[in-house]
């Protein structure tokens, strides 16, 4: 019987190496993913493990000067640690974090889920129940995140750095907006220091259709860094901006956005414990100042064609000067807008 072992090719120094030319064990496929700006991040698989390796960038991928520390990985790892707790099967799982490189490893989904936003515009057949049915389990998973992290004393302590929020969202977003537009720079400037300033729960700071996976069994929820003890309105309007930019943008498919905005927001109500939802008023008034922001802050909504931008922007600008609006006031617009 021979020996399956070759005595002239032993492992002597580079066991890995050894095994990869004897087809022991097969290197790992690394694919760069897209989608984001503010890091590098790539796909690693290696069978039976699928993890993503995300590094944190100083300097973002937009055409302006748009610089953030890139410490806020820590804080991502931070968030992914405490919500996957929450809500395993929507949240990734951290793997490893190093401080040094400002890297994190997590959990990927699984190869066949897409990102909701590509669904969402059409670019690919959706595997989901449908986009209301989507926003719904979104609802109720934002819900239970603010539910269970309401004034927590933990939650205020590790999430206290607010430069990440600033740099990325304040600065770019609000800042711009209020910038460009002085005739509604004061009601833009109270938002954003109701931000920057409430400390309800944890909030996600970029809960968006970009940053939402799905598949013909389940979502999972990504992008984390700028996670802060804060407002509870923001991830609330943060969504329905994008929702309510899909619909301007693809006004054939308004009833459709505007339907799953209200599961949405139907959802997070039931989950939400009652005398909290006051701290979720003047979602109206965000999700304008919000609109605005993605077509004259920092980071415009690249999908959007000049006449729905010049359109998004003139419905924000008069929701912004108008009494505070509720937000099926902001959907009522949007729908007579799209008709």
């Amino acid at each position: 019987m021979s020996n399956v072992y070759d005595s002239h090719d032993a492992p002597t120094r580079d066991p890995v190496a050894y095994l990869y030319r004897k087809a022991l064990l097969q290197p790992p496929q690394v694919v760069p993913l897209s989608g984001g700006v503010s890091g590098e991040t790539l796909l690693v698989e290696a069978a039976p493990a699928r993890l993503v390796v995300k590094r944190a960038l100083s300097r973002l991928l937009v055409a302006g000067d748009w610089t953030a520390k890139p410490e806020r990985a820590m804080t991502e790892a931070a968030a992914l640690e405490l919500l996957h707790g929450l809500t395993p099967e929507y949240t990734p799982r951290l793997v490893h974090a190093d401080r040094e490189r400002h890297t994190i490893v997590m959990t990927a989904a699984p190869a066949d889920w897409l990102p909701w936003k590509t669904v969402l515009l059409g670019e690919a057949p959706d595997p989901t129940h449908g986009t209301a049915a989507t926003a719904q389990v979104l609802g109720t998973v934002l819900g239970t995140w603010q539910d269970r992290t309401w004034e927590a004393p933990h939650v205020a302590a590790r999430f206290d750095d607010y430069e990440a929020l600033d740099q990325l969202r304040l600065s770019p977003y609000h800042g711009a907006v209020a910038a460009a537009h002085p005739q509604v720079a004061e009601r833009v400037v109270d938002l954003s220091d109701e931000l920057r300033s409430r400390r309800d729960c944890l909030a996600h700071g970029d809960f968006s259709p970009k940053n939402v996976l799905v598949g013909p069994d389940g979502l999972m929820v990504l992008d984390f860094e700028v996670a802060h003890a804060g407002a509870a309105v923001f991830d609330l309007a943060f969504l329905q901006c994008h929702l309510a930019l899909k619909a301007m943008h693809l006004p054939h498919r308004a009833p459709e956005f505007a339907a799953a905005a209200e599961h949405f927001l139907r959802a997070h109500r039931a989950v939400l414990t009652a005398g909290r939802r006051p701290a979720v008023e003047r979602t109206g008034w965000h999700t304008a100042c919000l609109l605005l922001a993605r077509v004259d802050g920092l980071s415009p909504a690249g999908y959007l064609r000049p006449a729905t931008a010049a359109a998004v922007r003139a419905l924000s600008l008069d929701l912004l000067q108008a009494n505070d609006p509720a937000i099926e006031e902001v959907w009522a617009k949007i729908m007579e807008s799209a008709c």
